[in-house]
This record gives structure tokens, sequence and C-alpha cells, in this order.
């Protein structure tokens, strides 16, 4: 068995044909279909249901996929590390970031801090919802992202799978969410409000993969109702400038309310109260430098303070 041949089985699995996995390879697809039956007649197991449009993974072959994705995740932490030594260098972090309040506020400053105390670590750094970081983190393409999952009352928490993906979450801490409304707003004088009187209201939300977005949709659900999105932004200046300006009403986490923006409004939440969890997420499966180790304790020692 070679890594030449699981390379080639993992590009027919992810596009489901020979045909679209031997352009992706630039190779010549007979020459595909023999490697790849190479590899079944030596394990001696059917990988591949073969039609006529498409080619399905069989039990067996979902098994290999899960363990090709391990050693080609391995190989490649195993290229970074030698690289690095050959360079003088410790390596380099690629990190993911769901938190814009800590994006926008506290975090150019932490890399600053870190790249004093260890000026040969490169970090890498890609800003996203934690849905679409998780993914990546599946796919091996990060090697570490702060996300933030939900911790409702009365409600489930909220839970994002990802098949043969071994994800380990370490919870830092949590922090509340709050209904956030203009000056002149007809709740702008309250101090505290039930998510059943937001039932008419409009909302400004994030974009799909957003972890507030979903437990809002959640907690409204099962209070009764659902949210009217009027407007929704990637952006958490652009979600804040336009609840200021009164063309709805939103729900943050409270430290938004910290950074310089617009005049806001900030209203408890109650029955039911909602939070979110930040935590730090990594894919257990790659290797974990001693960057990346690094890394990690900084943030451990950093967050919450």
């Amino acid at each position: 068995m070679e890594l030449r041949q699981l390379r080639y089985f993992l590009a027919v699995a992810e596009v489901e044909s020979f045909t679209g996995a031997a352009r992706r390879l630039h190779l010549a697809q007979p020459a595909l279909s023999q490697q790849v039956r190479a590899l079944e007649d030596e394990l001696g197991v059917k990988l591949l249901e073969r039609g006529a449009r498409r080619s399905r993974l069989t039990e067996s072959g979902s098994r290999l996929a899960a363990r090709a994705r391990r050693i080609f995740l391995e190989v490649e932490g195993t290229r970074e590390d030698m690289a690095a030594l050959g360079a003088g260098r410790r390596g380099t972090v690629r990190f993911g970031s769901a938190l814009q309040t800590l994006t926008e506020g506290r975090l150019p400053s932490l890399l600053v801090q870190f790249r004093r105390r260890a000026p040969e670590i490169d970090i890498v750094f890609r800003e996203a919802h934690t849905a679409p970081l998780l993914d990546l983190l599946a796919q091996g393409r990060l090697d570490m992202a702060l996300v933030h999952l939900g911790r409702g009352e009365g409600t489930p928490a909220l839970r994002v799978d990802f098949d043969l993906a071994a994800l380990e979450i370490e919870r830092l801490y949590e922090e509340p969410l709050v209904v956030v409304v203009g000056r002149r707003h007809r709740l702008a004088r309250r101090t505290n409000v039930r998510l059943e009187e937001l039932a008419g209201e409009e909302f400004v939300s994030f974009g799909p993969g957003s972890t507030v977005r979903a437990l809002l949709a959640q907690a409204a659900r099962r209070t009764g109702f659902q949210p009217r999105a009027a407007i929704s932004a990637v952006n958490l200046g652009t979600v804040r400038a336009l609840v200021s300006a009164g063309l709805g009403v939103a729900v943050l986490p409270r430290s938004a309310l910290t950074l310089p923006g617009p005049p806001l409004r900030a209203l408890r939440l109650t029955d039911p109260t909602l939070a979110r969890v930040v935590a730090l997420a990594r894919n257990t499966i790659r290797y974990q430098s001693p960057a990346t180790r690094a890394f990690a304790q900084f943030l451990r020692e950093r967050l919450p303070a």
C-alpha cells in the first residue's frame, strides 16, 4: 500500500467520480482505475461501488478514507516540522477565530504580544463563523480555532457535527448574550426584556454559520415565534450600525458593547437567558507541533482576562 494509491483513492472518494478525480490529479483515467483496483486487491475489500456516473464508498471504503485522512495529516505535519527545523524556525500556526468582538478588540494586541514572546513562530490568521472554521479544522486546514458554542437556559446546547472528524473542544469561558437596540427604540429605557416580547421585531442578524444566529433561532422556536431577519450582515460593526440607525434589534455578546461604535442600548435577555461558550477547538488527528502548543497555552493564559 503506497501513499500515492491512498491519494488517488481519496480523490475519487471526494468527487465520487473516476473521471473527476483523474482530471484533478492530472492523470489518465485508466491509470487511476488500475491503481485503485490494485489497492482493493491488496486489502482484499471492495472500496467503491462503481456506477455509470458516480462511484460511492462502501463501508470498507468509508473506514479507509477516514484512516487515509489521518495518515496524510501526519505526513503534512511531519513535512512542516522538518521544513521549520531546516529554516531555523519553530514553525507556523494556522489559526482561526469566529469571535468578532475579540478580532475587532483585543486580538491584534494579543498577536503582537505573542510575536514578541516567540518571534520565530509565524501565525497565519483566518476569520470566519464557527461552522466554517470547524469544517476547516475537520479538513486539517487549520491547527486551531477560537469558536463559540451555545448554552441556553431551557434549550439544548448548539451542536456542530462533522463526520469522521476528531475535534477537541476546550471550553475557555462563558459570556451572556444581550439584546441591543437603538437609542430611540421603544425598549431603549428598559433594563431587561423577555424573548417573547421581541416576537414582532425585525432582527439584524449575522449570516448562516453564525452561532449567535443559530442560538436565537433555536430559542425563538421554543418560545413560539420565528425571528424576522430583515437584514443580515457579515461584520459586527455593520450589525451595530444598522441597529443604531433603527433598522431592527440584534442579539449580541455583551462584549460587543465595549467596542467603540455608534450609540446603542443593551438589555439583559431573560426567559430564556442565552450565553455563548468561547472554546478552543483543534483536530486531534493533526499533529500538534510545539508552536501550536505554545500558542494554545498563550491563549489560555490571556483569555478571558
